[in-house]
C-alpha cells in the first residue's frame, strides 16, 4: 500500500512516487522581515528572492525593493492587507496600489502582487475585489502576476475562487492561501480540483517555512489534486535562528569581532575626539576638577577611555555591517 494514500493526518515519506523533500526543493523562497536595511542587504548579497508587505514599507524601504526590481531582483508584494484585519475599512486601497504601481514600472524582470482582501472574511474580499480589483490589474499591467488571496468561510473555496474571478476583468496568476491552519485548514485544498480551469496551477503559501512540516502536509494535498504545481512561500526564517546561542547571533558577533579587531589595526589615538573623551571621564568621576579629569586623562585611564570612545564609535557603524553578514551566511546556507 503506498504510504501517501494512507489518508489525513498519516503524513508519508512519498506519495505516488514524490517524496517530500522532492515537493520541498520545488517550492520558491521569498525572504520577509527585511524591512531593516541591513537584514536586506545580507539577503541581497545571497541572491535571494524577497517579499515586502505595502501597507508596512517605509519610503526607504521602497526606494530599496524599487532598485532592486529594477536590476532584476524576484520580488513578492503582499498588499499587506493583514495590519488591518480589526479594522479593514482603514485599509490604504488607494496608497498601496501606487506602491504597486510604483514597483511594476521600476521591475525589469517580473513581480508577483496579491490582490485585495480582507483577512478571513470571504464576502468582504469579494468586496474590495470589486472596488479595488481591477485597479490592481491596471497598476501592475500585463507583464507582472496578480495572486489572489483565498479566504476560509461557508462557500467552498473552488465556488469562492470562481465567484472571485467573476470581480475581475482579467486572468488571475494563481492563489495566495493562509498558512495558518485555522485561516485556511489543510485539507480544504482538496477543493482546488473543482476551481476553473482558467486558474494557473500556481499556489503561494503566505508566511510559512519551507522546510516547515505544515508546508509539507500542504504540498502532499496539494500535489494530489494539482500535480506539478507550481508552489512558493514566504517567511521570516532568520528569525528563529535569532537569539542567545543560536546561529545567526553567533554569526553577528563572530563578524563584530573581526570587524573590531580588523579597526583595532588602524586605530590612531590622535584622531579621537579628546573634549568627548573627557566627558566620558566627568561623568565617571563627578568629583574632580577640570584640572584633576585632565591628569586623569593623562594618565593610562585615558587611553582606554579613548579606546572605549572609538568602540563607541566604531560599533553604530559595524553593528549593521555585521548583521548583513550574519544574515549572508545564513541565506546562502553557510550556517
Amino acid at each position: 500500500m503506498n504510504k501517501g494514500a494512507q489518508g489525513p493526518g498519516l503524513l508519508a515519506d512519498d506519495l505516488f512516487g514524490f517524496s517530500g523533500q522532492a515537493l520541498e526543493d520545488r517550492v520558491k523562497r521569498f525572504a520577509s522581515g527585511v524591512l531593516s536595511p541591513a537584514i536586506w542587504s545580507g539577503y541581497e548579497k545571497a541572491g535571494r528572492a524577497m517579499c515586502i508587505a505595502a501597507s508596512e514599507a517605509s519610503s526607504n524601504a521602497l526606494d530599496r525593493a524599487n532598485e532592486y526590481v529594477r536590476d532584476g531582483g524576484e520580488l513578492f508584494v503582499d498588499s499587506g492587507a493583514f495590519i488591518y484585519r480589526d479594522k479593514p475599512d482603514e485599509t490604504p486601497w488607494a496608497s498601496i496600489i501606487d506602491i504597486y504601481r510604483r514597483i511594476a514600472a521600476n521591475a525589469s524582470a517580473q513581480v508577483t502582487f496579491v490582490l485585495p482582501d480582507v483577512v478571513g472574511c470571504q464576502d468582504r474580499t469579494l468586496e474590495v475585489l470589486r472596488d479595488w480589483g481591477n485597479a490592481v490589474l491596471d497598476a501592475i499591467g500585463p507583464d507582472h502576476v496578480a495572486l489572489l488571496p483565498v479566504q476560509r468561510g461557508d462557500k467552498l473555496p473552488s465556488t469562492f475562487v470562481k465567484e472571485a474571478t467573476m470581480c475581475l476583468k482579467n486572468p488571475i496568476g494563481g492563489l495566495a492561501i493562509p498558512s495558518n491552519a485555522a485561516a485556511f485548514p489543510p485539507e480544504l485544498l482538496s477543493d482546488l480540483a473543482h476551481v476553473p480551469t482558467s486558474v494557473p496551477h500556481r499556489v503561494h503559501f503566505l508566511g510559512i517555512s519551507r522546510r516547515s512540516k505544515a508546508l509539507q502536509e500542504r504540498l502532499f494535498r496539494l500535489e494530489e489534486v494539482w500535480p506539478g504545481a507550481e508552489t512558493s512561500c514566504d517567511a521570516c526564517e532568520h528569525r528563529a535562528q535569532v537569539g542567545q546561542g543560536n546561529p545567526v547571533t553567533n554569526a553577528r558577533s563572530e563578524a563584530l569581532s573581526n570587524m573590531w579587531e580588523a579597526a583595532l589595526d588602524e586605530w590612531d589615538d590622535t584622531e579621537v575626539d579628546v573634549d568627548q573623551s573627557l566627558d566620558l571621564l566627568r561623568k565617571a568621576y563627578p568629583g574632580l576638577d577640570d584640572e584633576a579629569i585632565e591628569n586623569l586623562y593623562l594618565s593610562q585611564i585615558g587611553s582606554y577611555v579613548d579606546l572605549q570612545q572609538t568602540y563607541q564609535n566604531e560599533i553604530k557603524i559595524l553593528g549593521p555591517k555585521a548583521t548583513t553578514e550574519s544574515i549572508y551566511r545564513f541565506a546562502s546556507g553557510q550556517l
